[in-house]
């Protein structure tokens, strides 16, 4: 059996959580579950938020390139939680809802470098050739997910193997406002301005409004780029899709409690 360092490594090597020593929890996350206000919610408790926001409006550069950077960061994490010094939590979210925000980043990439090459590997998987002008479906799509090797963490399900012993609970994206008052009053933090705190240019959620059958509905990097209107997430869920999602991310299903949908 692992040690219980190499365990705990495993669970926050490829998401470093977010930790500051001055503040009472690490916190757990996953691309495209609302980790990005999430982030700036940690930075504001830790008066880093204004500095973030300076060095990038992004601020998962700061993270990225100058908070996460510090030669002890990671080993300090492990520290503590190899010795429970620090209660934990993590933020996690509907999987339907995630796969469809997912599949969406493809949809908006034109001209963003990183994702372009992530076309490239998509595209000789299934086309054998990365110079292919053909897209995807959402239904490719999972079974990307499914079958393909060293693709894009932002793709990845938020179960993490190994993580329930190191988390202590679980937020709910779908109840984040009332759950981080909680915590604001639990642990006697900052009340923070969740609703500016969540202003964010890569929220797509208030232009879905498209309405039809987009589980089979071809799309590139600029589909939707042109309009700036995008399918509702039910218009991407056929029978088929439920049970593709039910079985690539089952794990986030039954480790957060999430149900399954049978259509």
């Amino acid at each position: 059996m692992q040690s219980k360092e190499v365990r705990v490594e495993n669970v926050v090597k490829k998401r470093l959580p977010h930790f500051h020593p001055n503040f009472p929890i690490i916190l757990f996350w996953s691309q495209k579950s609302g980790c990005t206000t999430f982030l700036k919610w940690f930075f504001f408790q830790v008066d880093l938020l204004e500095e973030a926001i300076d060095y990038n409006p992004w601020v998962h550069f700061y993270e990225n390139e100058v908070y996460k950077q510090k030669p002890t960061y990671m080993q300090d994490v492990i520290d503590h939680l190899l010795t429970k010094k620090k209660d934990t939590l993590k933020l996690v979210r509907n999987p339907y809802k995630r796969a469809v925000s997912q599949f969406l980043i493809l949809a908006t990439s034109k001209g963003n470098q990183h994702w372009e090459k992530e076309w490239e590997k998509i595209r000789e998987f299934f086309y054998h050739d990365k110079n292919s002008t053909k897209g995807i479906t959402f239904k490719q799509f999972l079974h990307y997910i499914q079958e393909a090797e060293g693709y894009d963490s932002h793709f990845a399900p938020q179960y993490e193997p190994g993580e329930e012993e190191f988390v202590d609970q679980y937020i709910y994206l779908e109840t984040f406002q009332k759950q981080i008052k909680q915590i604001e009053d639990k642990y006697k933090l900052k009340s923070s301005n969740l609703l500016e705190l969540s202003k964010s240019t890569h929220h797509l959620s208030p232009a879905m409004k498209l309405k039809g059958n987009f589980a089979d509905k071809e799309i590139s990097e600029s589909t939707f780029i042109t309009t700036g209107k995008f399918p509702t997430y039910k218009s991407f869920y056929d029978k088929e899709a439920i049970q593709l999602v039910n079985t690539v991310f089952s794990n986030d299903f039954e480790v957060y409690g999430y149900k399954k949908l049978k259509k």
